[in-house]
């Protein structure tokens, strides 16, 4: 089973991925993950990725398509992945759903004051990559204890736009998907691990077989 989590940014999809994965021994892959590997190595493909993130601004589309069709196209791919962050318009959802076998989409939905909250918290791991929060930690990883650092995109004039960005051209897939009666809608202005057994119980619902 593969399963598409659609959510804005700071609604969680980063820390629940790494959760679900291991719960139910599904493949990550994450497009956001993907874009930082590229501007830390510095191509040209990286230097657009870098500075539309840094305007809040989504990643050209072609760059996004072509990242989608060549990591889902390897062999590794194919069945028990969770796409996170693929398809930030209707477009770039559209030309995955025509090339990849998409059997479940999880939207996480959080209010607006929720979600600034959060992404003004939020650290990541320098070394493991690990997504954690200021209240949460004592600077340091809790997973390997490296440095937690401050994300370049993560302040609330660059929230503000992503947001706004993700409403008018994000919010489109969950319409369309909802239409195909392939989505379901997820409370997500709770807790991480009560989001969690959300998201778990709407995966069971009708996924039993792919629980480890």
């Amino acid at each position: 089973m593969n399963i598409l989590l659609i959510g804005a940014p700071g609604s969680g999809k980063g820390t629940l991925s790494q959760k679900l994965t291991k719960k139910f021994n599904l493949k990550h892959l994450s497009t956001g993950d993907i874009f930082r590997a590229e501007i830390a190595e510095g191509t040209e493909r990286g230097l657009i990725l870098k500075d539309a993130m840094q305007k809040g601004l989504l990643a050209p589309s072609d760059i996004l398509i072509e990242v989608m069709r060549k990591q889902l196209s390897q062999k590794e791919f194919r069945d028990n992945v969770l796409l996170d962050g693929f398809g930030k318009t209707l477009e770039e959802a559209i030309e995955l759903d025509n090339f990849y076998n998409i059997d479940k989409v999880i939207f996480l939905d959080v209010d607006y004051e929720e979600l600034l909250s959060r992404i003004l918290r939020r650290r990541i791991c320098a070394d493991c990559g690990l997504v954690t929060t200021i209240d949460s930690s004592d600077g340091r990883c809790p997973n390997c204890g490296a440095k937690l650092i401050y994300r370049i995109d993560d302040n609330e004039d660059t929230f503000k736009k992503r947001y706004q960005v993700f409403v008018e051209q994000t919010m489109p897939i969950v319409e369309y998907f909802d239409k195909k009666n392939m989505l379901t809608r997820i409370d997500a202005n709770d807790s991480i691990n009560n989001n969690f057994i959300k998201v778990c119980n709407a995966i069971n619902a009708n996924s039993k077989e792919i629980e480890r």
